[in-house]
């Protein structure tokens, strides 16, 4: 699991309310996509290429990009790199 530089508020799976992670601990695969997109990973976090499709189009839409479900994992990587990420 990659550690966050900074502090970061995030949902478990199974859970409902967020738990609080602060800089130094190690952040929970589930969170990664999250924690990348808000600059709470350092950069031994997980890449573009490492991250599930799931994660990739979690990464989507908190950009705002829109994409078809059936897109591939490799359709869905170009669109976020082509987005700056």
């Amino acid at each position: 699991m990659a550690k966050l530089i900074k502090a970061f508020l995030g949902v478990l799976n199974g859970e409902i309310y967020p738990t609080q992670f602060e800089a130094g601990d190690e952040c929970p695969p589930e969170l990664e996509a999250g924690a990348l997109e808000l600059g709470a990973l350092g950069t031994g976090g997980v890449s573009v290429e490492d991250m599930t499709a799931a994660q990739i189009k979690e990464a989507l839409d908190g950009k705002g990009i829109e994409y078809k479900a059936s897109m591939s994992k490799a359709e869905l990587v170009e669109l976020l790199a082509g987005a700056g990420e």
